[in-house]
């Protein structure tokens, strides 16, 4: 289904670029909302495409588009370089000012920065912000999509940046379990989440009652790390950690160094690029927005952990006590326990056999 957001955005990269030079060239600053816009824009020789998220990433490019995959990080465009950058606003705070803040600096003089997003978004607080930062700018309502077009005026080199916390900054957090590298733009990227923390707590049990230690484990869908940093006591032989978001990444990578941990860290899309065979899967999945199930993003996880577990190995499965894992399981594993549950999540332990 289409972004109503990103379908604001699209006329602006449906247009033919300003010269055969690239000249007036566009930046396509895409998020997870964009990847069913992809398909809408012929890809032009005048645009480039950055994203933080690896599905994104690779559809792009098999598209055709100058693509980037990173933490939106910017430092290779120059300044006053692009004419036109195009983004549908983030979930979280810091990223949409961090993309402002960068924009100003690559936009050249009289370069416009159009934004999108929905009314319950804070598109309306993000388009005033960047309109003092730009020294200009206009916003426009089409149903419940506001879009803003900011223009950059010689005042918006001296005016102060929005507070992105620090957005490119991995930091390290301090908690009562442990300490561990993360940073905004992760979903918890400051605490420890409660499910992954009764997964662990309950996974010596778990394990013990499999016909034998595992070998290996894949982090599905890692985030920061937590769950791979809490087997680190474990005598495994191999782990491999993957996600698709690049901060994700970035942490993980950090946090398996911080604790002198040896993990291959993957960025893919629900590990369809990584090889079988895995002893122990573990996996804390993005299934909800607030109380509605994606069952397609369920499915696909379930599929690939099916695909990726060993035949004699196990998964396990933290959710919350509402999402029917364990129905969606059937079309994929023979064996489906509850293996714990408190008020918030239970555990699943799905097996091949």
């Amino acid at each position: 289904m289409q972004d109503p957001a990103v379908e604001q955005l699209l006329p602006y990269l449906q247009r033919p670029g300003r010269d055969a030079a690239g000249n007036g060239s566009r930046l396509w600053i895409a998020d997870e909302n964009t990847l069913h816009g992809l398909s809408a824009v012929t890809a032009a020789h005048d645009i480039a495409l950055i994203t933080n998220r690896f599905d994104v990433a690779q559809r792009a490019r098999e598209l055709g588009f100058a693509t980037q995959f990173s933490d939106f990080s910017f430092s290779t465009l120059e300044a006053d370089s692009i004419q036109t950058a195009v983004y549908r606003v983030s979930k979280e705070k810091p990223v949409v000012h961090h993309i402002i803040n960068e924009a100003r600096r690559f936009l050249a003089p009289g370069g416009e920065l159009v934004l999108a997003g929905l009314k319950n978004e804070g598109i309306k607080t993000y388009i005033d912000k960047a309109k003092q930062l730009f020294g200009n700018g206009v916003a426009r309502k089409v149903g419940n999509v506001y879009t803003g077009n900011l223009v950059k005026r010689d005042c918006a080199r001296t005016s102060a940046a929005l507070d992105d916390k620090n957005y490119a900054q991995l930091r390290l957090i301090r908690t009562s379990q442990l300490d561990f590298y993360s940073k905004p733009g992760l979903f918890g990227w400051d605490k420890v989440d409660q499910g992954s923390a009764f997964l662990v707590e309950r996974l010596p049990g778990i394990i013990s009652a499999a016909p034998g230690p595992p070998a290996s484990l894949l982090d599905l869908g890692c985030g920061y790390g937590y769950l791979s940093i809490m087997t680190r006591d474990m005598p495994l032989e191999r782990r491999t950690a993957t996600d698709n978001n690049a901060a994700a990444l970035l942490a993980m990578q950090e946090n398996a160094n911080h604790y002198a941990m040896q993990v291959e860290v993957v960025a893919d899309d629900c590990a369809g690029g990584v090889a079988p065979d895995f002893d122990l899967i573990l996996c804390n999945p993005p299934f909800h927005q607030g109380f509605s199930v994606d069952a397609q993003l369920t499915d696909k996880f379930l599929r690939q952990t099916s695909r990726l577990l060993a035949a004699q190995g196990m998964a396990v499965f933290v959710v919350n006590q509402f999402i029917p894992l364990e129905r969606a399981a059937e079309k994929y594993f023979k064996r489906i326990e509850i293996a714990a549950r408190n008020k918030s999540f239970k555990l699943i332990r799905l097996a091949l056999r």
